[in-house]
């Protein structure tokens, strides 16, 4: 019994000491509290009322216009304008539920537009189909802001500010818009803008290195002009610094430092002869395609005019061309889809055959059916090789022609066109008749003479005219073509190589190319750089920077050789030349060469690259290219165009060489002396907002 009671007590006691210890706990745990509190009120209390009542600077960027384009004669071509629109931010919690309600909401809100458009302009994953919502391609980035709609009236405004909490992702900016002229003034030329995000998430080195200097929507040069001149085009964005309070709300505006403007570039391309020359482009191709299967599938064209003595470019066409207004909110995917094939300017690399209305693994398939805008440039290169022939004295003055020439084993014969044997030859006969045996026998003396340095010695030659290297052309992605005769030298040696590359059928060159070569020897050798833009002005008229005419290169040969040249081209329009039918009439004396390359075209048996694929040879095309000069005597213009599958090249290329030569004439003057511009000429800008621009 006592043992159980004196148990009962210690069992008793040792509760009670937990519960004192427990409520000495409990007991500090709050004075900690309380003395904490007091101390915040008492000490920190002011510091915290400070930052409660705190206010602080904030800096709201404003972004800069970018200059105008010009044509040479101040015809607008492109502008940049302010513009109020309505953005959207796409976010992590958002689902497909949520876009399908804030697409018709904003149907409603946004007059003009359709829920179908602003699903597709908000680019996430989704768009209708048939009335239904389906999933789809992203064409960009999640983390960029997509443009819904520009030009918001102020009731437009208003109503997103106020129902902001309702429409979350949806914000008011205001942005320079960007306007191409819609004749569509050499395009690819001009190039576009880009959102900077999408230029830096590409990769493109320049913006790489100056992410602190753009704002990540800010519009830059993606393309093009607008890229090659970015640092001119882009202005200087300014800010407006505000006083704000802790929570945020702007307390009064503190000052404002104003955006400057870009420069405005004045091009050299004439947009009449421009337009001229590419609308001549559209209406021919249809009737080329109906003389016979020749020419079928030439779809595509490329011309480059560039002044001779200048090197300043008065036409440059890729056709086909497209509308680049498609930029300015980022085309939608059918958009994209139906314009990808116009969107290089093959006058400077490569360029796909326009495949169109053939879309995805269809269209894919199909070009490969097909010859790119770099071509083998063809009989073109002709005068090129009888200047190294006169040159290394391997240029016979008298030659009889065999109509066939053998030059190494049973097999390695050449033949004229149709098999022609066109008798007694002298150099200037050889180019009028385009003699691909003469050139042949040029080309295996030169590797006779020097053996395994013939290919050095070749290309010493045609670079300097050149071809085989870049143009220098104010253009990014520009292409120096391929000089195939190089892997011909490697398989079957110098002779081959050079016998074939004699007559242009190992060297693949961009239209560019052949405009400076054809213009080099107009200059007697004198090698000018391209140029695209005249003159940068800023926009009080000042010019900031003009371009003077620039030497890349001289070939210094003797006068007597490029008469001989000279003569030649010229025969090639006269009575007995490949191109006499093309310039019957014309009123002045042109120089000129046709091109018709032979190309086999390969495709592969599948579009499963990553499991490898056989290539087997499709088709075997003919491409019509064509070089030439004008006038004679006193060069002023040179023409360069290439049809690719445009079967032979007088009947082809050379009619829209001829068109260019009228249209310049016609405006310009291939006299002695400019015409003087006519105001009256200039070929309206239909923009409505082109008399906004400043």
């Amino acid at each position: 019994m006592y043992n159980h009671e004196e148990n009962e007590n210690a069992r008793t006691k040792q509760v009670f000491n937990r519960l004192n210890m427990l409520l000495l706990l409990v007991f500090l745990i709050f004075a900690v509290i309380i003395f904490r509190l007091s101390y915040v009120q008492i000490v920190d209390g002011e510091e915290y009322e400070q930052k409660a009542t705190a206010k602080s600077d904030k800096k709201v960027p404003i972004p800069a216009l970018r200059g105008n384009i010009y044509d040479k004669n101040g015809n607008l071509i492109v502008h940049s304008r302010g513009s109020f629109a309505a953005v959207f931010q796409e976010k992590d919690y958002m689902d497909k539920e949520y876009y399908i309600n804030l697409v018709t909401k904003l149907e409603k809100i946004l007059p003009g537009t359709k829920k179908e458009d602003l699903l597709k302009k908000m680019d996430v994953g989704y768009e209708y189909k048939d009335g239904k919502v389906e999933k789809s391609m992203r064409m960009t980035s999640k983390f960029l802001e997509k443009d819904l709609k520009y030009d918001l009236s102020q009731k437009e405004i208003a109503y997103l500010a106020e129902h902001r909490n309702e429409l979350d992702g949806v914000s008011v900016v205001t942005k320079p818009i960007r306007e191409y002229d819609p004749k569509q003034v050499a395009v690819q030329a001009i190039g576009y803008v880009r959102q900077f995000n999408v230029a830096d998430n590409q990769g493109i080195e320049y913006y790489r290195q100056r992410k602190e200097s753009y704002l990540p929507n800010q519009m830059v040069g993606y393309e093009g002009i607008e890229r090659s001149y970015e640092e001119a085009l882009r202005g200087e964005n300014g800010y407006r610094m505000y006083q704000v309070a802790a929570d945020q709300t702007i307390l009064q505006q503190i000052k404002e430092v104003p955006p400057k403007r870009g420069n405005n570039l004045y091009l050299t391309i004439d947009q009449r002869v421009q337009l001229e020359t590419r609308d001549f482009i559209k209406n021919f191709l249809p009737k080329l395609r109906a003389t016979g299967r020749n020419a079928a599938y030439a779809k595509n064209a490329y011309a480059v005019a560039i002044e001779v003595k200048t090197g300043k470019v008065v036409a440059m066409v890729s056709y086909p061309e497209y509308d680049p207004n498609i930029w300015t909110s980022g085309p939608d995917k059918e958009t994209y889809e139906k314009n990808k094939f116009s969107f290089t300017n093959g006058t400077i690399r490569s360029a796909p055959h326009d495949v169109s209305p053939k879309t995805g693994k269809d269209a894919e398939m199909e070009n490969y059916k097909h010859p790119a805008s770099v071509v083998p440039a063809g009989s073109v290169v002709k005068p090129a090789t009888v200047l190294m022939g006169l040159s290394e004295r391997i240029a016979p003055y008298s030659w009889s022609d065999p109509g066939a020439y053998r030059y190494g084993g049973a097999g390695d014969i050449i033949r004229n066109d149709s098999g022609h044997n066109y008798g007694m030859l002298t150099p200037q006969k050889a180019i009028q008749k385009s003699s691909n045996t003469y050139m042949a026998n040029i080309g295996k003396l030169l590797s006779e003479k020097y053996k395994k340095n013939s290919v050095s010695v070749y290309q010493k030659y045609y670079h300097a005219f050149g071809l085989g290297v870049k143009t220098g052309i104010d253009l990014p992605g520009e292409s120096a073509g391929g000089e195939d005769f190089l892997t011909m030298n490697k398989k079957y040696g110098p002779k081959a190589a050079m016998v074939q590359a004699s007559f242009g059928q190992q060297g693949r060159y961009t239209t560019m190319q052949l405009a400076q070569y054809v213009a080099t020897v107009a200059n007697k050798g004198t090698r000018m750089r391209p140029q695209l833009v005249d003159r940068i002005v800023d926009n009080n008229g000042k010019v900031v920077q003009p371009f003077k005419p620039e030497v890349l290169s001289k070939l210094e040969e003797p006068d007597s050789y490029w008469q001989i040249i000279h003569q030649g081209m010229n025969m090639v329009t006269q009575q007995g030349g490949t191109a006499a039918g093309v310039f019957a009439g014309f009123p002045y004396r042109v120089a000129a060469k046709t091109g018709t390359s032979q190309q086999d075209i390969y495709v592969p048996d599948s579009l499963n690259f990553d499991k490898g694929v056989n290539w087997h040879k499709y088709k075997e095309i003919n491409n019509g290219v064509f070089v030439s000069f004008a006038p004679v005597e006193n060069p002023k213009l040179a023409v360069a165009v290439v049809v690719p599958e445009g079967g032979y090249g007088g009947q082809s290329a050379g009619r829209i060489a001829r068109a260019i030569y009228e249209s310049y004439d016609k405006y310009i003057g291939l006299g002695p002396t400019d015409k003087p511009y006519d105001p009256a000429t200039a070929v309206p800008n239909t923009q409505e907002t082109a008399k906004k621009a400043k």
